[in-house]
């Protein structure tokens, strides 16, 4: 009896090895013929290359620092404005300003944030930096509710949201 046990085993076990050989057989034939394997090992260093190039470089105290590249200051200037600001409303600002909680007036709604715009820009600045509860009754927190930010990025994240929102 146990010889026919290691029989039918042995038959079972060699139907699932030859299934899965079949299966392994597939699975390489739709990796290759749907893009999987590049044409040469050249072109697929290349890439490998091109996708895992550092986005930063060190520089060691005594180097020779690489030349920036030229850019009017201006244009420099307004660039970080925008970036902080960006930055500043994406981390602090997005959490009221983006969640569209009724009341509160949201990044790009054009209507809602007209009349707060008329104002002007020291009363916004005023408002984000020092804190402000409007006619709905949502308290706006001083700072957006995180007292470690400076003026400046209060303002860029002002000015930033004008910008979207105009």
């Amino acid at each position: 009896m146990s010889q026919e046990q290691d029989r039918a085993f042995f038959k079972n076990f060699s139907f699932i090895m030859i299934g899965l050989a079949a299966l392994m057989a597939i699975f390489m034939i739709l990796g290759i013929s749907f893009g999987g394997i590049s044409e040469s090992p050249e072109k697929a260093t290349a890439e490998v290359m091109e996708n895992t190039a550092p986005v930063g470089k060190v520089q060691i105290e005594g180097d020779e620092p690489e030349a920036p590249a030229m850019v009017e200051s201006t244009e420099m200037a307004a660039a970080e404005k925008d970036d902080a600001g960006k930055t500043t409303y994406g981390s602090i600002c997005v959490a009221c300003h983006g969640s569209g909680i009724p009341g509160i007036p949201q990044l790009g709604d054009a209507s809602a944030w007209a009349p707060l715009i008329a104002q002007g820009n020291d009363i916004l600045y005023e408002h984000a930096i020092n804190g402000y509860t409007g006619s709905s009754g949502m308290p706006m927190p001083a700072k957006g509710g995180n007292p470690s930010l400076s003026d400046d990025d209060v303002k860029a994240a002002v000015d930033y949201i004008v910008s979207s929102s105009q």
